[in-house]
């Protein structure tokens, strides 16, 4: 069985490349609102977050921190691209023609992926810098990425944060949290079809 899925086909992260990527996206979506209602993330926040990676391209001039602010930009919006295709695959749900409508190009895979299942923590501890958590997870099957959501208030659904997105099995940590200050951690995987089940959460202390 094959099906349909959105690709990127954007592996280097060229920033021009993805730029253009992001213009086609926004202006196919835009075009065909009843196939696309809810984009995830908005296109008006794409659109915006490609407009600070275009100002950077334009504005190159060799040196270090203008290159930085390209890198990073680019990876901004490459991250939202992503989250772009899962939500067209989800609507699309292998439709070949909705997709290319989408703006995304399309590729067939050999078997049918099914969203994950639930996420298993193993263990957190203190990470590679102060005030970071390193977290140890479960391969989980069907899953290529990895998403990690923090919270200080765990029984407000809406205080939940996502600080790492498509993350990698073996590069699981987070930075930049507050010294002393408990908070908690869970993971879900997922993969182009969406985000499976969340893990229990786990509380941590940075230190």
């Amino acid at each position: 069985m094959k099906t349909n899925t959105a690709v990127l086909h954007l592996k280097n992260k060229d920033a021009q490349e993805v730029s253009q990527l992001s213009g086609r996206v926004s202006t196919n979506m835009t075009a065909n609102k009843t196939k696309f209602p809810n984009p995830d993330p908005s296109l008006e926040v794409m659109d915006a977050e490609t407009v600070k990676l275009n100002t950077a391209i334009k504005s190159k001039d060799g040196s270090k921190v203008n290159n930085q602010l390209i890198e990073d930009q680019t990876k901004v919006v490459h991250g939202m691209l992503k989250s772009q295709a899962m939500y067209v695959n989800k609507e699309a749900q292998g439709d070949k023609t909705v997709i290319l409508l989408s703006g995304f190009d399309c590729n067939n895979e050999r078997t049918s992926k099914d969203i994950p299942g639930k996420a298993l923590i193993k263990r957190v501890e203190d990470g590679t810098v102060a005030c970071s958590a390193k977290i140890f997870v479960d391969a989980l099957d069907g899953a290529d990425r990895y998403k990690v959501e923090i919270t200080t208030t765990p029984a407000d659904p809406a205080s939940w944060k996502t600080v790492l997105d498509f993350g990698a099995l073996n590069k699981m940590e987070i930075r930049n949290l507050t010294r002393g200050q408990e908070i908690f951690i869970r993971v879900t995987g997922g993969n182009t079809h969406g985000w499976g089940i969340a893990s229990d959460m786990v509380p941590f202390i940075p230190r």
